[in-house]
C-alpha cells in the first residue's frame, strides 16, 4: 500500500512524538518516584548517587574515543577569528550554556558538552558531580513539591 508522502510523514512524526514522550517517561520516572519515596533531599542524593558514575563512565569513553574532537576543532577555529568583546561574550555564554544544559538536559550531555568547549577533563569529572546534584536537586524539589502541593489540594 503506497501512502502519500505527507501521510506517511505525518505518521513517522507522530511516531516519534509517542516514542520521546514514553522514553521521557521511562528515563524520568525514577527520579519522579524517588521524589515522591523519598522527599527532595534524600531523593537528590540517590539520583546524584546513580547518576554519578554513569556521567564518568561517559566521560571516559568520550575522552577515550576522541568522537568529540571535530567539535571541539570546529569550535576553537571559530572561537579564534572573534573579536576581544566577542570572545569574552563567548566565555561568559560558555558557563550560561553548560548551567542550562546541567538543568535541562541532564549531567551526561553537560559533561559531553563541557568536554566539547574544551575544559580539561580532570575538572570536567569534578564538574560532573556537582552539575548531577544540581540536575538532582531542581528536578528532585519541582518533582517532590508537586507531589506536596497535590496532596494539600486533596487532603
Amino acid at each position: 500500500m503506497n501512502l502519500p508522502n505527507t501521510v506517511k510523514n505525518s505518521a513517522l512524526w507522530f511516531t516519534s512524538i509517542a516514542v520521546t514522550a514514553l522514553f521521557y517517561i521511562f528515563a524520568e520516572g525514577w527520579v519522579i518516584l524517588a521524589a515522591k519515596l523519598y522527599g527532595a533531599l534524600w531523593a537528590t542524593v540517590i539520583v546524584s548517587a546513580v547518576t554519578t558514575p554513569v556521567v564518568w563512565l561517559v566521560i571516559y569513553m568520550a575522552t577515550r574515543s576522541n568522537a568529540n574532537r571535530f567539535l571541539r576543532d570546529w569550535l576553537a577555529k571559530k572561537e579564534a577569528e572573534l573579536s576581544k568583546r566577542a570572545k569574552v561574550a563567548v566565555k561568559g555564554g560558555k558557563i550560561f550554556a553548560v548551567l542550562n544544559a546541567t538543568i535541562f538536559l541532564g549531567p551526561i550531555l553537560a559533561s559531553l558538552l563541557m568536554l566539547i568547549l574544551g575544559i580539561a577533563v580532570r575538572r570536567v569529572y569534578v564538574y560532573a558531580v556537582l552539575s548531577a546534584i544540581l540536575c538532582a536537586g531542581v528536578w528532585c524539589s519541582l518533582y517532590a513539591g508537586v507531589f506536596w502541593g497535590i496532596s494539600k489540594i486533596f487532603s
